[in-house]
């Protein structure tokens, strides 16, 4: 399942347990016992990553724990879900990103500080994405520093014949990097760290909310959720990373203003992403707003993040003016 050009990401998302497609393969595949589920990840020549997701969707104990989050997180504390089906998202996006990156020549710090590989970041990307709220197992909050210790004792073990005792080192020490510092307040070190913490963000289509609104929940977190109608990511001539919000309505905002771009600020993504909202009304598109992270200057070298990141937005524009190759037009 080729993720090159865009990605879509699914809406019809209900219970654990169904069939979630994009385009002719899905990033989820149910097995009959019911037990154990396949995230679907498009693995293309790296053998690193393939033999890592081959664990991942052979643990029945790790998926057992993905199962203990939702119960916190969605029976108890009424949340959105943060179980297998978020994982296998968030680890579809992260993976999107990266290659747009290594496409554009932006360099993993993996490669930068440990001469490891761009496969190398993968496997670093995709183990951040399915354990990064491991610690939800046991509370909400904190849940960060509680994913760490968890997932410490498992990467070890998932690496194990994959890589020899050093490279084995690094990953987990980098994969434990990105769990840690998915959170917006946490300061990060690295480009694959600010992968996943945006990958998760943009794990905010309806069907996400759609369990804790149904149960009553009404608060702006879960109506804006609910107006998200589609989230697509291309690259373009000048940004590596393209993300099209596409909403029902004005109130999806929130979804964009304060929750996805506190998760960009601060990440070595800066720079290299552009984020479009825009509401979709009787098949005709305007543009709400528009975000453009970048540079006072056009003068960067490429593959190096700008000194001064700058957010612009447009407000109650018409998506005809909107630059098909993702630059921002005034």
């Amino acid at each position: 399942m080729p993720l090159a050009g865009l990605l879509k990401v699914p809406t019809n998302r209900g219970g654990i347990g169904n069939l979630f497609e994009l385009g002719t393969g899905g990033f989820l595949s149910r097995i009959r016992s019911g037990a154990i589920f396949l995230i679907n990840l498009p693995t293309n020549d790296n053998l690193k990553l393939k033999a890592v997701l081959d664990r991942v969707n052979n643990d029945e104990y790790l998926q057992s724990l993905w199962d203990c989050i939702n119960v916190n997180a969605v029976r108890r504390l009424g949340l959105s879900d943060h179980g297998r089906v978020h994982f296998a998202i968030v680890a579809n996006i992260a993976l999107k990103i990266l290659r747009n990156l290594q496409e554009a020549r932006v360099e993993p710090s993996i490669v930068t500080d440990h001469k490891l590989t761009d496969d190398d970041a993968e496997v670093v990307v995709f183990l951040g994405a399915v354990l990064h709220d491991l610690g939800m197992i046991a509370h909400r909050e904190n849940h960060h520093i509680l994913s760490v210790g968890l997932a410490a004792q498992i990467i070890p073990g998932l690496l194990q014949g994959v890589y020899p005792d050093r490279e084995r080192a690094i990953i987990t020490a980098e994969a434990l990097h990105t769990i840690y510092a998915h959170e917006s307040e946490i300061p990060q070190f690295t480009l694959e760290a600010g992968v996943v913490r945006v990958a998760d963000a943009l794990d905010m289509k309806e069907g996400r909310a759609r369990i804790p609104f149904t149960a009553g929940k009404k608060d702006i977190h879960a109506l804006s959720a609910m107006s998200i109608r589609d989230v697509r990511i291309r690259k373009s001539s000048r940004k590596p990373v393209v993300v099209e919000i596409s909403m029902y309505n004005e109130s999806g905002i929130f979804q964009v203003d304060q929750l996805l771009k506190k998760k960009i600020a601060g990440t070595r993504l800066e720079g290299f992403i552009e984020v479009v909202a825009q509401v979709e009304k009787d098949q005709r598109k305007s543009v709400l707003s528009r975000y453009t992270l970048g540079s006072t200057s056009d003068n960067t070298t490429e593959g190096s993040p700008p000194s001064q990141p700058t957010a612009k937005i447009i407000t109650n524009g018409n998506a005809n003016n909107e630059d098909r190759q993702g630059l921002t037009t005034p």
